[in-house]
């Protein structure tokens, strides 16, 4: 069995826009649940200047034997300058992806 959920919040005024995507899977005794998240911000500059710091990166996995669970999370912080129709633009954006991994009992047929 397959789930999938999509999300689309976007917003013209606030220059945001936010995806959002989750995807759950049972198979082989094993459910799978995969989110991911986009959030990218655009705001108008004069010009580009040196940016502080590279973009961060986080990684976390965790694992449970007593529940029979694995967790794997990553995410991306960054900003990037872009140009478009003569004008810049500074872009901040924050990528983040979310595994989840959990033994589930089955049935078995007699």
């Amino acid at each position: 069995m397959k789930n999938l959920l999509f999300k689309n919040i976007t917003s013209e005024n606030r220059r945001q826009r936010i995806l959002y995507s989750s995807e759950s899977i049972e198979q082989e005794g094993i459910r799978t649940v995969v989110n991911r998240h986009l959030i990218c911000r655009i705001r108008n500059v004069a010009q580009a200047e040196e940016f502080g710091q590279a973009p961060a990166l986080y990684v976390i996995k965790k694992r449970n034997s007593k529940d029979n669970t694995e967790a794997f999370y990553c995410r991306i912080k960054g900003l990037m300058y872009m140009s478009a129709k003569h004008k810049l633009y500074l872009v901040s954006f924050i990528h983040s992806l979310r595994i989840q991994l959990k033994a589930i009992s089955i049935p078995i047929d007699k």
